[in-house]
């Protein structure tokens, strides 16, 4: 008996089912003209179009293609292609350059594009306020005490600069998050400050997201997320009245005309020093004691004390538009001048910020006054410059306290060491007396004593023979 073999049978909608079509060709559908192309584009869409002739339509898929895989490339070739410190240069072109703090962001970022064999950055300012960012083609000029104050440092923080020129030549693929926590524990073992280390890895951090998010790497994990960051502390810095009155000698020894105005202001107006430098005459209104100033990529709009006032009438006009016509680094070299011969080496020029808004709180200022002399848009960064010196706790806790306080009115003795004592065994031993318990030589000789002394009977009754004895054979001792 011949037994054939049953082939299962596709569905009829499979037996029907056209062929696949390759996605780079063009297709025809029955019963119409033409050829007919469609392009998967990068954000899911398709896009079709129809044409007369078949190598028409291939050659608008071919270019339409193209722009697709384009759009959808990771830029500069990936993390797999780019250094860290070639990526901080396309970094430092889309974000430093627009932030207000781009100088010591740029410094910053010139430790890792060093690193990688660039040449470093710079910012140039023309007289408009344009910024450029370029590269140095020769070194930069520095002044011989900055150089040596620059080599000091680096020097006390070798080992955070080598892994920096480490990572700064390494391909962003192969930088882990175990790199950037070696980094924050390298800088903490060279003592430098939290705020530093935050500064350094907060760098790191956004360059990698942007990088993720604007220049496509999809795939890619930034490697500071779930490097936990320190806490920095807050910096209060009192100035007492003497080191005010070596400071302002200091300040009457510039040949500089508007620097101790510029200190002066600064102590006053609460502004910051990149708000004063580039403060315009423009913007003051001396009347009206308004004015606006450029502070953290924003324009602000802040009060002036009759004090500040006098102090702007007292700048000589060198320039017709800004009011402090010097450089930031001619101002750094002035402050440590100044600093150093007042006695105050560790004062930087962002402490005298805090003298504005402390006098002011003293003085029975609210936060929203203070808020508004910082130019902040919220109370909760005011507060932080809202401290009490030691001197204004003392004198609150003796107005609180009155004669007595919380404890009682009765005060402890002082301390004599030569007093009685009180403990029994202090007392003994202060008359040169042994404490009770403790085997001395004559309680040693007493026991020799005993020994010697006749033996009662067992049954006997007791009697003072034996007393007599122990008394006559004990030695004499003084009381």
């Amino acid at each position: 008996m011949r037994i054939t073999p049953v082939v299962p049978r596709a569905p009829p909608s499979a037996q029907h089912r056209p062929a696949r079509r390759c996605p780079m060709s063009p297709f025809q559908i029955s019963g119409r003209q033409g050829w007919h192309a469609e392009v998967r584009l990068a954000d899911g869409r398709t896009a079709r179009k129809k044409f007369q002739l078949k190598h028409e339509a291939q050659a608008w898929m071919t270019r339409e293609q193209a722009k697709a895989d384009a759009a959808q490339a990771p830029a500069f070739g990936g993390p797999g292609k780019l250094t860290l410190g070639a990526l901080l240069v396309e970094y430092a072109k889309l974000k430093t350059l627009v932030k207000g703090g781009y100088r010591a962001e740029l410094t910053r970022i010139n430790h890792y594009v060093v690193a990688a064999g660039l040449p470093p950055l710079l910012v140039e300012v023309d007289a408009a306020g344009r910024r450029y960012l370029r590269t140095q083609t020769t070194g930069a000029a520095v002044p011989k005490g900055w150089a040596h104050y620059l080599d000091t440092r680096r020097a006390q923080s070798a080992r955070t600069y080598a892994l920096i020129a480490q990572l700064g030549a390494k391909l962003c693929s192969a930088i882990t998050s175990a790199d950037i926590a070696l980094l924050q524990t390298t800088m903490k073992a060279d003592q430098l400050s939290e705020s530093t280390a935050q500064k350094e890895i907060a760098l790191l951090k956004a360059c990698f997201n942007v990088a993720i998010s604007t220049w496509k790497w999809k795939h890619f994990e930034n490697p500071c997320v779930g490097v936990k960051l320190g806490k920095s502390e807050k910096r209060f810095v009192s100035i007492s009245a003497a080191q005010m009155d070596a400071l302002i000698a200091a300040l009457a020894q510039c040949d500089n005309p508007q620097f101790w105005p510029l200190v002066e202001l600064a102590m006053s107006s609460a502004m910051r020093k990149g708000s004063l430098l580039t403060l315009r005459w423009d913007h003051l209104d001396l009347e009206g004691r308004q004015a606006k100033i450029w502070a953290k990529g924003r324009w602000a709009q802040i009060p002036l004390s009759r004090r500040s006032v006098d102090i702007l009438g007292r700048v000589p006009r060198t320039d017709a538009n800004r009011v402090f016509t010097m450089s930031a680094n001619a101002v750094d070299m002035a402050w440590d001048g100044v600093r150093q011969r007042a006695g105050v080496p560790k004062l930087q020029f962002r402490d005298l910020r805090h003298r504005a808004p402390t006098y002011y709180a003293r003085k029975g200022a609210t936060v929203t006054a203070i808020k508004q002399l910082l130019g902040h848009t919220t109370t909760r960064m005011a507060e932080v410059y809202i401290d009490m010196a030691a001197d204004d706790v003392v004198h609150e806790l003796d107005r609180l306290d009155g004669d007595v306080g919380p404890s009682t009115a009765a005060l402890p003795p002082v301390h004599d060491p030569d007093g009685r004592k009180k403990h029994p065994h202090a007392r003994r031993a202060q008359v040169g007396l042994p404490k009770e318990g403790v085997e001395t030589a004559h309680d040693a000789q007493a026991d020799a004593c005993k020994q010697d002394a006749p033996e009662e009977p067992a049954n006997a009754v007791p009697s003072a023979a034996g007393n007599v004895v122990y008394l006559r054979l004990l030695p004499k001792r003084v009381a």
